[in-house]
């Protein structure tokens, strides 16, 4: 048998949360609420599938490689040259990206205990050294991070707001960072959540302030979550034209589809669909924070479209009781917190199907 490059002996696959359609199928469920992860429960922007819908009569020719359209509008959007942009299949394409191009076996990347794990895994399938940083208080403890630093420090990995915990980091604790932070190391910001954070007024101004500042910062952001397209897998990075550059050279031809780019441009636009959608997220958060406070979870303080919490039992034991009534909640294990779950945002019927799945199952298990 072939034998595969050292540094994947020890990778494991993405666990992504379990579908509706898999639910079904196993356990021969009709109605399932998913809540495992962080979709928009409203569906997605109906500028966008009209866009989506129209772009589909063209969909015998490839597409523009290189999404010109596209970046040109996110480029005006967040007030930076077309060549600061990138975009690519879902933020995960731009994370692979950036360890390819990069890492080298040996540098060393640095992420947080609780980050998002896609970070640890890319930089480990690059045959990286990846350091893990404690957090504080469930948030990125970005000083220290600094001081895990070393002249082999290709990447920092900072999600900002963190998933899966739901904590932010501020303007100032990632301005501070900035400064002390080796300039041969490329600081890498997900801000997949923003646009739930964008409000709160020490949650960082990082486009296009921070990246005309700084010529190692990198942010994506996604059309996955607020706009409602995390089927058609897009998502794009911002930084200095020189960073892009080189991503651009590595990147697969044709790398978002022709539908999703014009999805993602009429979406971009349809800023009443994500204000109508940040509110009823904002709204049902607090529903479901105080109704999972109820009943006994410990419920961490959220700048996102989730719930991090301690639950009252196991977590994959209480997502195995809630699958078997058809609600997917996401078990943290992989990340080495047995105890916690993540709980998307629902619509309110959602959410009360979840309230009545957890009082079922707490029942059972009282």
């Amino acid at each position: 048998m072939i034998s595969p490059r050292k540094a994947l002996r020890d990778v494991f696959p993405y666990q992504p949360g379990k579908s509706i359609a898999s639910v079904q199928r196993e356990l021969g469920l009709k109605s399932v609420v998913k809540l495992a992860s962080n979709e928009n429960p409203l569906g997605s922007s109906p500028r966008a599938m009209a866009a989506y819908r129209k772009a589909e009569k063209s969909n015998a020719l490839y597409p523009e490689g290189t999404s010109p359209e596209l970046r040109a509008a996110l480029a005006r959007f967040h007030k930076v040259g077309p060549d600061s942009v990138i975009v690519g299949n879902g933020s995960d394409e731009i994370i692979r990206l950036l360890c390819e191009a990069f890492v080298d076996p040996e540098d060393e990347v640095v992420v947080s205990q609780y980050g998002f794990i896609r970070f640890k895994q890319q930089a480990a399938m690059m045959g990286a050294r990846v350091i893990e940083v404690p957090m504080t208080d469930w948030t990125h403890d970005l000083s220290l991070m600094v001081k895990s630093t070393s002249p082999r420090t290709k990447i920092l990995f900072i999600a900002n707001p963190n998933n899966p915990t739901g904590t932010y980091n501020t303007q100032d604790e990632v301005e501070d960072l900035l400064a002390r932070v080796p300039k041969s190391a490329l600081v890498v910001l997900d801000e997949a959540y923003w646009h739930y954070a964008q409000a709160i007024a020490s949650y960082p101004k990082s486009l296009p302030d921070l990246v005309r500042k700084h010529d190692n910062l990198l942010v994506m952001r996604t059309f996955s979550k607020a706009y409602g397209l995390a089927g058609l897998r897009t998502g794009y990075g911002v930084a200095d034209p020189g960073v892009i550059g080189w991503l651009d050279r590595i990147r697969m031809p044709f790398n978002v589809n022709l539908p999703a780019q014009y999805a993602c441009l009429a979406a971009l636009a349809d800023m009443s669909f994500v204000k109508r959608a940040l509110a009823v997220n904002e709204a049902q958060r607090a529903v479901v924070a105080r109704n999972l406070g109820d009943m006994g979870f410990g419920v961490g303080e959220s700048a996102t479209n989730f719930i991090f919490a301690r639950a009252p039992l196991a977590g994959r034991e209480l997502f195995k009781i809630l699958l078997r009534q058809g609600v997917i909640i996401r078990p943290l294990d992989e990340y080495g917190l047995p105890q916690h779950v993540r709980i998307s945002i629902g619509t309110p019927a959602q959410n009360e199907a979840l309230f009545a799945a957890l009082r079922k199952a707490l029942a059972v298990n009282a």
